[in-house]
């Protein structure tokens, strides 16, 4: 009889003793010998847990039953293979594909027999639900602090470390993190965040080089700004995802902020808006890429450049024009001339400037604290649809009454006018015109200057978005 012996540990203080590790290959040895088969070969996972499969000499153990190396996998309780039932039971239907079996030695079963698969699936039933109850009381634990305390539950991000429980700021750390957001104010992409941090001298906690990638990462992270959210994310099936914002626990003023959380949302904005113009963010061509929507179809008007031979010369026309129509989406052919249009908004921008508060009428940008609540409102609003065509396919199938049916459809209909009431405050919420006033001041020799890469990357943080019909401005949101 071939045997591999599979062992493991999942704690650091069992793999620096030793003493766990030595104990099972010891037993699994003696066990060999009782049962007359060959001497096992050993397969050690040091400080893994079984949650899943992703253990490095489980998987080398893999590939030698694949090599049907072995008669039959032994350990000494089925926990050390798998604590995930649908797993376990997984790994020893891929096991019999190989004419491989398993066997535990201190639960007296093995795979051979159906009374040893029956017993196995019930211990791993057990096994299963004692690690599901552990988990959840531990869930229950972490999300009571977090409603009420404002203790460090996680990894403290780049800026911070933790002190007697609490996040504090990283002085060594923070004046990073206070440059890279200046060198946002300033326009400057991730890539190009990263470029100048390293030129600084400023590496990663782990004393690597920075990327575009970790720069997004942390730029974007709420921690910075004093924000502490738990519960955003969970795992399913392997993979990390967002959980619906309504199962957040949003505690504000956590801890001490590094960015103020209004230049925090601020800088968020911003890489929204460069998002938009995306790879064409860093070409002067186009002063308004990613800023002038169509007003037909909501799509962006694109530059569209067209270079012409002529025996006087070169000549090139520039234009914006709607990138739905270009790509065939249906809305009507409407174009205008780059120049002028890029004067006009600049004007626009010079007489903002010089008009008094009192006489300006700007439409400014919601925040992102206002975006966010907006878009929660219209996915309540979708759940409530969801939840009265629900009652009104159960009154179909006569499972509830038309009484039943009138009361849900009332308590609804009060629920969709308070949301669409808020909705609506939303969309009325005027914006800080002295902000607006501060920032041209700030920009306004960028706006008018010769430098056209600088005077893009400028209108983007003054300019949300600038509607046009027909080549004709509409309005512009200012930000």
């Amino acid at each position: 009889m071939r045997v591999a012996a599979y062992i493991r540990v999942s704690t650091d203080e069992q793999v620096e003793q030793g003493n766990s590790l030595a104990e099972q290959e010891e037993r699994l040895k003696a066990y060999c010998v009782s049962m007359v088969w060959d001497e096992p070969v050993i397969f050690s996972d040091d400080g893994v847990s079984a949650k899943n499969t992703k253990r490095p000499l489980l998987r080398k153990m893999i590939k030698r039953i694949e090599n049907r190396e072995f008669d039959l996998v032994l350990t000494t309780k089925i926990d050390r293979l798998g604590r995930n039932l649908l797993d376990l039971l997984q790994m020893v239907n891929f096991f019999k594909e190989y004419d491989c079996d398993y066997a535990s030695s201190t639960e007296k079963f093995d795979t051979s027999t159906s009374v040893g698969r029956m017993t196995l699936q019930l211990l791993g039933t057990f096994a299963e639900f004692e690690r599901e109850r552990t988990s959840e009381r531990v869930k229950d634990n972490m999300i009571s602090l977090a409603k009420n305390t404002n203790k460090a539950l996680g990894i403290a991000c780049y800026g911070y470390f933790i002190k007697d429980g609490l996040y504090a700021i990283n002085e060594d750390e923070a004046k990073h993190v206070r440059y890279m957001f200046e060198l946002a104010e300033q326009g400057h992409g991730h890539r190009m965040i990263a470029k100048l941090l390293n030129e600084s001298g400023s590496t990663t906690r782990k004393g690597k080089m920075w990327d575009q990638v970790n720069v997004k990462r942390l730029i974007s992270n709420e921690m910075l700004s004093g924000v502490m959210i738990y519960n955003k994310r969970e795992n399913k099936n392997g993979k990390t995802v967002i959980r619906d914002k309504s199962k957040w626990i949003t505690n504000e003023d956590n801890h001490p902020a590094i960015i103020p959380l209004e230049k925090f949302e601020k800088i968020q904005l911003i890489f929204k808006a460069r998002s938009r113009s995306h790879k064409h963010a860093d070409n002067e061509s186009y002063l308004l890429t990613g800023l002038v929507k169509c007003k037909h179809c909501g799509g962006n008007m694109k530059g569209s450049t067209a270079r012409y031979q002529r025996t006087s010369g070169n000549y090139a026309y520039f234009r914006y024009i709607c990138s739905s129509y270009v790509l065939g989406y249906g809305c009507k052919h409407h174009a205008f001339h780059r120049d002028p249009f890029e004067k006009h908004i600049i004007e626009e921008i010079e007489k903002a400037y010089y008009t008094s508060e009192k006489n300006l009428n700007l439409k400014i940008a919601m925040t992102v604290t206002d975006e966010d609540e907006k878009e929660d409102i219209k996915r309540q609003l979708t759940r409530i649809d969801k939840r009265i065509q629900k009652q009104i396919e159960a009154y179909e199938n006569d499972l509830i009454s038309a009484n039943d049916l009138k009361v849900a459809s009332s308590r609804v209909d009060g629920e969709r006018i308070l949301l669409y009431e808020k909705l609506e405050e939303l969309e009325k919420k005027k914006g800080n015109v002295q902000g607006v006033k501060s920032n041209i001041k700030k920009l306004l020799g960028d706006v008018t200057g010769t430098d056209r890469l600088k005077a893009k990357k400028a209108l983007a943080l003054l300019i949300e978005k600038i509607v046009v019909e027909d080549g004709k401005l509409v309005d512009i949101t200012w930000r």
